[in-house]
């Protein structure tokens, strides 16, 4: 055995530590949107038919409503005129019946087409997002995780911020359009049949508009910092609940129970003021709609009196136009959805479209026909992208083929980087790393660590079968080599006495060899 005892050009051991050992720093996101047709950018020929359909299926479903009250109030004039003529009242009640007949199944149709083609393009859309998101990520070079990766916030893209472009695309465009063809085709059937109480409504509307929108930002703002301040309660329950031992050890439930308490504080008094919110923005959007009625009805009357229209016109065109104003009161939260899908996604598209080295290509490079094993440092030099201090200045050894050779010295002298830069995680600033006299640069990458047999210093398994976790080190390898590869690890017996035998699933920790290019497992503590 040949020792070497390691010694970095360290002004502290801490400085060779591998970077994403060191604290992770605050993460900060920046607000940058992308255009509304930048939410599409995963968009497929499918998608986009999908979104046309259910454009005009949301289109015609906030329509109807207009077109339904307007009908309506046909039925209910003819009732008023034709009261002597119960022939007449008969035929026009079954026809203005049947028309609503009608109406019901297109809002059948249309509401169907709209939602189903919304939500089904939005989960296409998302999962290809997802897809698009993770492989842009696992394609970065080790140094971006060093660097970059702690403030990118990865797994909170992958999984809220995909949920938020998921909901704006999938639900909220569908029912922002449905609301807002409600609110036009609303008032532009108000003004063609009473264009004076239409007016008026427009000037009224506003005010419940403002009221409703004032309303749902108050309470969305104070719902979601509620939702923080419980979040940070049960940080503090789950830290408490986690290190029970210790708190017991030190009799201190009564402290950990204060201190969730003193934790809920924040968010009893945010709950005291959501139900005054609440309960004021109900109000006062009421009483300005009730308000509303009473000042539309007068003026009706004074329209009937003059004959400048009739009760049953003057009476839907008012419920009509006040619907369509509040529909337009109903888009204001979808809109802000589709604001913070917006948002999201560029958070996840920026991800995509970074020009970040990415890692090593695995598919290029020198093969070589025959490995003997002889590794050698030639005056390499390193440091690691997140800090300037080298780690290596002129650092040169050799490994012979065969021989058993230990790399020694104090917590953060650079072992584990040797065993990083021979993985190829890492290349030197300056120097080369050669095997059988070929540097490690000019040989493909994926034979290269096809080669390589490593029992890491912490060693994970993959929550699927011990076969599936074997075959991460020989993806075509079939049973007989799973059972080879086992047998020389001396654990078949071992697997074959669990009660699934090579289907157990694994649940805690492994170590892995290779050999012959094959991956072979200690497996430890499988139940």
């Amino acid at each position: 055995m040949r020792e070497v005892e390691l010694h970095a050009n360290q002004n502290s051991d801490q400085n060779a530590l591998p970077p994403m050992e060191q604290p992770p720093e605050s993460n900060s996101r920046t607000k940058v949107t992308v255009s509304y047709f930048g939410l599409f950018a995963a968009a497929d020929t499918l998608d986009y038919f999908l979104m046309f359909f259910g454009s005009i299926g949301a289109c015609v479903h906030g329509a109807a409503l207009p077109v339904f009250i307007i009908l309506f109030g046909h039925m209910i004039d003819s009732l008023g005129k034709l009261v002597f003529d119960l022939h007449k009242v008969y035929s026009q009640v079954s026809k203005h019946a049947m028309y609503l007949v009608y109406i019901g199944v297109v809002v059948l149709l249309s509401a169907w087409l709209g939602v189903a083609c919304w939500m089904q393009t939005g989960e296409r859309q998302t999962a290809r997002l997802r897809f698009m998101y993770l492989q842009s990520v696992l394609r970065k070079d080790i140094s971006f995780f060093d660097t970059e990766a702690r403030d990118k916030n990865i797994m909170y893209h992958i999984s809220s911020d995909a949920i938020l472009v998921q909901d704006a695309i999938g639900d909220k465009i569908g029912h922002g359009l449905r609301y807002l063809s409600q609110f036009f085709v609303g008032f532009a059937m108000g003004f063609i049949s009473v264009w004076q109480l239409t007016l008026l409504t427009l000037a009224v509307v506003p005010l419940i508009a403002v009221a409703g929108g004032a309303y749902t930002v108050i309470m969305s703002t104070l719902s979601e910092k509620g939702e923080a301040a419980y979040a940070e309660a049960g940080k503090v329950a789950e830290e408490v609940i986690s290190q029970v031992r210790t708190v017991h050890s030190f009799v201190g439930e009564d402290k950990a129970v204060e201190a969730y308490s003193m934790s809920l504080k924040n968010a009893l008094k945010l709950g005291k003021k959501s139900g005054l919110a609440k309960g004021v923005g109900i109000g006062f959007t009421y009483g300005i709609l009730l308000c509303a009625w009473a000042l539309l009805l007068w003026y009706a009357s004074i329209l009937v009196r003059h004959g400048d229209t009739n009760g049953g016109k003057a009476f839907t065109t008012i419920i009509n136009v006040i619907f369509s104003g509040l529909a337009l009161g109903q888009a204001a939260p979808n809109l802000a959805a589709i604001a913070k899908g917006r948002v999201a996604a560029a958070n996840i598209i920026s991800m995509i479209e970074e020009d970040y080295s990415t890692s090593k290509s695995s598919d290029e490079g020198i093969v070589l026909s025959k490995v003997d094993g002889n590794l050698e440092f030639c005056k390499v030099h390193f440091a690691y992208p997140s800090r300037s201090n080298m780690v290596f200045e002129d650092l040169s050894f050799l490994v012979d083929a065969g021989r058993t050779f230990a790399i020694v010295g104090p917590s953060g002298s650079g072992k584990s980087t040797i065993i990083s830069m021979v993985q190829r995680f890492y290349d030197p600033a300056s120097g080369q790393i050669l095997l059988d006299g070929h540097d490690l640069k000019n040989l493909q990458l994926k034979w290269f660590r096809e080669q390589l047999g490593l029992v890491s210093q912490e060693p994970a398994l993959f929550a699927t079968t011990i076969a599936e976790n074997i075959l991460y080190g020989k993806e075509d390898a079939d049973m007989d080599q799973i059972i080879k590869a086992t047998n020389a690890a001396n654990a078949h017996s071992f697997v074959q006495g669990l009660p699934d035998g090579y289907d157990t699933q694994v649940r805690f920790f492994s170590k892995f060899v290779f050999r012959d290019g094959k991956c072979i497992m200690y497996l430890l503590g499988i139940v």
